[in-house]
């Protein structure tokens, strides 16, 4: 569900229950293939992921300009997606931007 929007752009956050995301992990986890260091209940690694997700997610937020952050949580993870903005639209018959490489 979206945030608020602002003058400053748009505030989503997604919060889950799991077992959340370890202060020292916070970083590495928008990494690819990069996971949580964190025990599951059924061990390591069970859970199924890829270490894709954030970092795909970090990616498209790069793209529209935002950041993208594991927030302070009291119980499993919340991410805070931050979007600027948008800026003017373009002028009839103006190129389109560009994107910039990653």
């Amino acid at each position: 569900m979206p945030g608020p929007r602002g003058a400053d752009g748009l505030l989503l956050e997604v919060a889950d229950q799991g077992p959340g995301i370890r202060p020292e992990d916070r970083y590495r986890v928008f990494e690819r293939f990069s996971r949580g260091s964190g025990p599951t209940a059924q061990g390591p690694g069970s859970d199924g992921g890829t270490g894709l997700g954030l970092a795909i997610a970090r990616w498209a937020v790069d793209l529209h300009g935002g950041s993208i952050a594991v927030a302070d949580s009291p119980q499993g993870c919340l991410i805070r997606i931050v979007l600027p903005a948008p800026g003017p639209p373009p002028a009839p018959g103006s190129a389109p931007a560009r994107l910039r490489s990653i």
